[in-house]
């Protein structure tokens, strides 16, 4: 009656191979984001998809545990999926083809930028989970000058 795929919980190769920022995200505990998606981001005001996202971040903040630098790096997530939403819809209107189906070195190149900046956010977000207090996190953060937070502004 149950297989493998009623149990996975990661895609480890649509994770760290996707180029996308939501994409990665989709492929990351699939069972939590299945539930996030059901019963908390539906939920959400649709004529305000940032205040949409940041409800479900809490929410999968929450889950995770009372842990302050979590909660910011759950909480930055809105700020990318919004910059990359509005990156591609502005590549879209340049190009007049969606970035999967922009060929030549153009696409390759704008294609590989977008998986080596979706790593990069993913890497500096983890420094929430590694370090898990607030004030650590915006050390570091401050460290290296909250460049993946100005970067999607």
């Amino acid at each position: 009656q149950w297989d493998f795929e009623s149990i996975r919980t990661v895609d480890p190769w649509g994770t760290e191979v996707g180029r996308s920022f939501r994409g990665g995200l989709r492929r990351w505990n699939m069972t939590v984001q299945w539930w996030l998606a059901a019963y908390v981001h539906r939920r959400g005001p649709r004529q305000y998809p940032l205040l949409r996202n940041a409800w479900t971040m809490l929410a999968s903040a929450y889950w995770h545990g009372l842990h302050g630098g979590q909660h910011l790096a759950f909480l930055t997530v809105p700020l990318w999926l919004a910059a990359e939403a509005a990156a591609e819809g502005a590549l879209r209107r340049h190009f007049g083809v969606p970035l999967e189906q922009l060929g030549g070195w153009k696409g390759s190149l704008l294609r590989g930028g977008q998986w080596l900046l979706k790593m990069r956010a993913f890497e500096y977000l983890s420094m929430g989970f590694v370090l898990r207090g607030a004030a650590a996190t915006l050390r570091f953060w401050a460290s290296v000058h909250f460049c993946l937070h100005v970067l999607p502004l």
